[in-house]
């Protein structure tokens, strides 16, 4: 590019309409619009076109456009909204708010716990906390964010992700990654002091919480109304590890009678690589788990465990607590313990836990060894009352059916004080089945008390009828009440126990039926409920 001398300037000033072209640099200035222009030069000089450019001014429609938004629509100019209303950009990048704009980076390398800390308290507890405009949603941009101090979440707070392992908090302190205050910025015990606002209306969603040591995801301290949604909380626990205590996915600590963690929703979230993925047994009540995934730990989920019955918020325990239409895989020892202080009375200690249609898959509750281990635990364990499981799938049962691997007595889907519904299952019987033959096994260990619901065609004919079996693992009885649409079917169903292994005592149950020879087969459709 030359350097071309000049001596002055040369520039015009005038009205828009009297604007000429312009000389190659020349400026032209237009009084009553208050622009600037400046001439392109040839085409043979290297301009892309002869003609004016104008250089944008505060009085530059360009820049009055820059600096403005009015919403259009899907459609845009060509149907444009009419009830509209013009706002500045600046008010519309208000709207939005990014830890970025604190000075976090989520570039794994910089120390960014300051940064969203700064964002959080600046946006949901320092200032205007009690305005709901100041609610705004704080976006974490795809990256991960390096803390080694525990972020503290304040009521109101709603923090957004880009997704799981997309958005990734990573904690490398002895703490857990985040923990609830209240709007005064207590923690633990402290919060609700002087009135403050405890935390509540609290939502994460789409973002991984990690920590990269044995300590926990998040504590759940006196919060009401708190959600999660297509979150990972994902620890440091290796499969087949020990249990470690201070690993906890999902806790809650410090909650009363008084403030009283409740009202808790995990939605489409993972659970993994926590020793406990979740593990509460301070007094807390309505906490949901829905269409999550459980996976890689010592415990899925441990209730009640550290409740004493005497200090405060550890008398009561967990209440109401449900896994819905979940997952759990590679977990050591039980899916679900309900394991309140011991001694408690009736009436104490943590009840109302209800497991609903969850898949619990041949890796859980053998001790990382298989199926068949001979350290298999149940892999639903309530050891208080008013616990139900309803329709769950154990796919370790199925496979001790299928491989031969039932020589050991199995240990129980569900064992202690509940409730257990299968599903329906069916089979088909063959005819002229002179000896008792196995329609399907039960582990028999403790008492159980099996009643089965059933309808069996064959040839054109029908029964329907309900089975009761008491058990008490060295002896057995049973009670048959059936009625017959027309001719009898011809089908006996028998319960009997039976021996798989050296242990003491008959502890399988086995289901089994005789047939008549009328030359056709029958066919059992049948629910069992068992109270463990």
């Amino acid at each position: 590019m030359p350097i071309v001398q000049i001596s002055r300037i040369q520039h015009r000033r005038g009205k828009r309409t009297d604007l000429p072209q312009l000389a190659a640099g020349e400026l032209g200035w237009v009084v009553d619009e208050q622009r600037l222009f400046i001439g392109n030069g040839t085409v043979s000089d290297g301009a892309p076109a002869v003609g004016n450019t104008e250089i944008v001014t505060s009085g530059s429609s360009a820049f009055t456009s820059a600096l403005s938004h009015t919403y259009k629509g899907y459609l845009g100019d060509s149907t444009p909204v009419g009830t509209s209303q013009q706002r500045t950009t600046g008010s519309r990048l208000d709207d939005y708010v990014s830890v970025k704009d604190f000075g976090a980076t989520g570039d794994d390398s910089t120390a960014d716990v300051t940064a969203i800390q700064n964002a959080i308290d600046e946006i949901y507890k320092d200032t205007d906390k009690d305005d709901t405009r100041s609610r705004r949603v704080l976006f974490f941009p795809a990256g991960t964010y390096r803390i080694n101090a525990a972020l503290k979440i304040p009521p109101y707070a709603h923090l957004v992700g880009e997704g799981p392992d997309k958005t990734i908090i990573r904690n490398s302190g002895n703490n857990a990654v985040m923990v609830t205050q209240d709007d005064e910025g207590n923690v633990g015990a402290n919060i609700g002091n002087s009135g403050a606002t405890t935390p509540t209306q609290i939502q994460i969603s789409n973002m991984t919480v990690r920590n990269t040591v044995a300590y926990g995801g998040i504590s759940l301290d006196r919060v009401t109304k708190a959600y999660f949604n297509n979150v990972k909380f994902q620890g440091s626990y290796a499969s087949g590890g020990a249990d470690a205590s201070n690993s906890k996915g999902v806790t809650v600590t410090n909650s009363t009678a008084v403030y009283t963690t409740t009202n808790v929703v995990f939605n489409q979230c993972q659970f993994t690589k926590f020793a406990r993925l979740v593990d509460i047994s301070y007094n807390s009540t309505n906490i949901k788990f829905h269409d999550c995934d459980f996976a890689t730990a010592y415990y899925g989920a441990l209730l009640g465990a550290e409740m004493d019955g005497s200090t405060a918020g550890l008398t009561d325990g967990p209440r109401d607590v449900h896994f819905a239409n979940s997952s759990w895989s590679d977990i050591g020892q039980q899916a679900i313990w309900v394991k309140p202080t011991a001694g408690a009375d009736t009436g104490t200690g943590p009840r109302q836990i209800v497991s609903n249609g969850n898949y619990y898959s041949k890796t859980v509750a053998n001790n990382f060894e298989g199926v068949g281990s001979i350290r298999e635990v149940p892999v639903l364990q309530f050891d208080n009352d008013e616990c139900t499981s309803t329709l769950d799938f154990f796919e370790r049962s199925d496979l001790r059916q299928a491989d031969g691997s039932s020589e050991l007595n199995a240990a129980p889907e569900l064992q202690g004080i509940g409730r257990q519904t299968k599903p329906i299952r069916s089979f088909t019987m063959n005819d002229n089945q002179s000896s008792a033959a196995t329609i399907r096994e039960y582990p028999g260990l403790n008492a159980k008390g099996i009643s089965i619901e059933y309808k069996i065609e064959r040839g054109g004919d029908t029964r329907i009828g309900r089975m009761d079996i008491s058990s008490d693992g060295t002896n057995i009885a049973y009670d048959d009440n059936s009625v017959d649409s027309d001719q009898d079917v011809g089908v006996d169903l028998i319960a009997a126990l039976d021996n798989k292994d050296s242990t003491a005592g008959n502890e399988t149950i086995k289901f089994q039926y005789q047939t008549t020879n009328t030359g056709n087969t029958a066919v059992i459709d049948y629910q069992v409920t068992i109270l463990a």
